[in-house]
């Protein structure tokens, strides 16, 4: 068996596992006085709105699925990138999200999104998509 054989099914995998991403935001621990707190109870296949997402949106990556580690850890570091972009006071995270043009010949494939925003989002920003799961979304609420 060759080594090409063996190594080839690892190579969707690590773009996903170099953390930090160049030229996206520093991830910075929560402190204390920072609580996500998510806009909706039922957000499990919702996504913000397109007009939402045209005002605010600060920064997104996309990961490939599947995704060796879990959603929770991703939401975590999702929730720290956008603590350490300033500017970003709410992230939200999904399975299913479809990639920007701009992104690294993924353009418009089916994957793990995170996107950040410059505004908290509210029920009424999010709606419901076609094959969205997993949803999460939290405005990180830090007092100053």
């Amino acid at each position: 068996m060759h080594l090409t054989s063996l190594l080839l099914p690892l190579l969707p995998c690590t773009s996903a596992l170099l953390i930090p991403r160049a030229g996206g935001p520093t991830a910075t621990p929560l402190p204390p006085s920072c609580t996500p707190t998510s806009p909706t109870t039922n957000l499990t296949s919702q996504a913000p709105i397109g007009s939402f997402r045209k005002q605010h949106l600060l920064y997104q990556f996309h990961i490939p699925l599947p995704d060796a580690t879990p959603i929770a850890e991703r939401w975590q570091e999702c929730l720290e990138q956008c603590n350490g972009l300033e500017g970003c006071v709410a992230a939200y995270m999904a399975d299913g999200l479809r990639a920007p043009k701009n992104a690294n010949g993924a353009q418009g494939e089916k994957g793990r999104g995170c996107l950040m925003f410059d505004a908290e989002m509210a029920e009424g920003d999010l709606g419901e998509v076609k094959g969205v799961r997993k949803a999460k979304a939290g405005n990180l609420g830090c007092e100053e």
